[in-house]
Parts: structure tokens; sequence; C-alpha cells
């Protein structure tokens, strides 16, 4: 790519993956740079170029270092993220972990690619290491047709836990991750877990709201919770950061949109429900790749 055809990538953009890769956002920085800077480039608004791109890399360093329910989460190079938060909450939450994977029918099996590779001790850290390259939820913006096969991830997911006999009760953009490469999800943490319908004493602080009302007068793992914050999760990743929805009329298919924003008690039965969806919006199955 020559210096104007960069330029003009970069002054067209609306966010860092529009024109970096997070796997490679430091050497593509470096590269820009050698093409763009000021001292090199006479190029008009090439400074405003550069001052973007580093606004840019500025917001990829801090989605490195996050902020989930226990604290500080860090994402590491070597497929890796080490939790340095409440220790309480990060011996709960490996606990549960090793809940799931110490269950071993075909089923459990499968969805074992869902979870973490390993979860491990590092100090007074958890480290959690993935079987491929992960990007966390957390911050992301994404087209309908990539949102629409995290839901279905999501969803698929919900409905395993459920029949294993788990509520989840924590899914949120801090608590799962992408695979880009594979179109995969794996769920990093589990504080909140707890048996199905059974007794809820922990929810996410931070996404309070996300909760259905009944949440809070039951206190239970009830199936619509999973539900609701899988729902919300994939509203926050179409720009709705609110969870609400409702402002996504005007940009999202109605069909979408309504599915998002309608209650759910039954995991299998939204799952079938969203896969008849599915075929509707896309008729024609293709691979979307995703380039973060």
């Amino acid at each position: 790519m020559d210096a104007q055809a960069l330029l003009s990538k970069i002054l067209a953009s609306r966010s860092p993956d529009d024109v970096f890769t997070r796997l490679n956002y430091r050497k593509e920085y470096l590269a820009y740079l050698k093409l763009l800077h000021p001292d090199v480039c006479q190029l008009p608004h090439a400074t405003d170029a550069v001052a973007r791109l580093n606004q840019y890399v500025e917001q990829l360093e801090a989605l490195l270092r996050l902020t989930d329910d226990a604290g500080l989460l860090r994402v590491l190079p070597g497929n890796q993220l080490r939790f340095e938060g409440e220790h309480t909450l990060l011996h709960q939450s490996r606990a549960n972990y090793q809940r799931l994977m110490a269950l071993r029918d075909p089923a459990a099996q499968h969805f074992h690619q869902y979870l973490p590779a390993a979860l491990t001790w590092d100090g007074p850290a958890l480290l959690a290491t993935t079987a491929a390259r992960v990007v966390p939820l957390a911050g992301l913006v994404l087209p309908a047709q990539h949102v629409a096969w995290i839901l279905s991830r999501m969803l698929e997911f919900v409905a395993w836990l459920h029949q294993a006999g788990f509520c989840h009760a924590g899914f949120n953009p801090e608590s799962l991750a992408l695979v880009p490469e594979t179109h995969g999800l794996v769920c990093l943490s589990f504080y909140h877990m707890t048996s199905l319908n059974g007794p809820l004493s922990t929810i996410s602080g931070k996404y309070r709201l996300w909760y259905p009302d009944a949440t809070f007068a039951a206190k239970r793992g009830a199936p619509g919770i999973d539900l609701a914050l899988a729902q919300r999760t994939a509203v926050c990743l179409l720009g709705d950061a609110s969870g609400n929805g409702v402002r996504l009329r005007a940009t999202v298919d109605e069909r979408l949109v309504n599915f998002l924003l309608k209650p759910q008690q039954n995991a299998f039965v939204a799952f079938t429900e969203y896969r008849k969806l599915l075929r509707q919006l896309y008729p024609k199955r293709e691979f979307h790749p995703l380039n973060i």
C-alpha cells in the first residue's frame, strides 16, 4: 500500500479495526509511521493521519488491560490471559471451571472447546491458556453478520450449560472472547456460576441492569438470566453499549432486533428459534472472515 492509499484509508476509518489487525498492530503501526511521519511525508493531512494512528494504538493498548468482575484482566502474548483481581472470586471461577471440565460425557467433550484449555495459578493471579488466539468481546463493535454467529455460539453454549445443570449468570463482554480464525467462542470466567435454578449469591455489578428484574427477588440461577445476558451482549456488539437495543432498529434488521429484545426462558427453544431466524436472514451460508 502506498502512502496516499494508506492516508485515505486512515482518514476514512472510524475505529482501530478499520486500520489495524489486533494480532500485528504494533508492527503495522511502525510500518505506517515510516510512510506517513511528517519528517518523511509531505502529503496533505499526513499529520492528522498520524495523530489518528496514535489514538488508535492507545485504544488497542487499553484493550489489553480490561477490568472484569474480579478486577484487572491482562491479555498476554501466546494465547494467554492473566486475571489479577479479587482472590475469592478467582478461586470461585477456577472451581467452577473445574466442575465443567470434570464432565466427561460426549456432549461435554464437544463443549469443552468453549472453555480455556487450562486455568492455572500463577502466584496470586489466575492464568487462562486458550487453544488458539482469542479476542475478548470488550470494546468490539461488529457488523451484524459477525454478531449473528457469535450469538449462535453463545446460545449453543447456554443450551449445553443448562442441559448439564448449570447457570453461568455472568455472561458479558469481559467474560467472553471470540476466536477470529475459526469463528469460535471461549468463556473466560465463571465467577457467578451456580446450579440451574439454584441459589444465586453473586452477579456482575457492572452489568447489573442487564439482568431480568425477577433475578433480584428470586435470587436463583434461572434459565432466563443467561439468555438475557447473551442477548444483551449481542446488542452491545452491534453498537448499543447500554444493552437495551432499541436504538438498533434504525440500522439493524428488525427481525434480529425483535429476537434480541424478546425475553426467553428456555435455552433449547431459544436456540432453535434463532437458528430458524438465521436461515431467513442469511439463506446462503457463507464464512465471513473476521480480520481483527
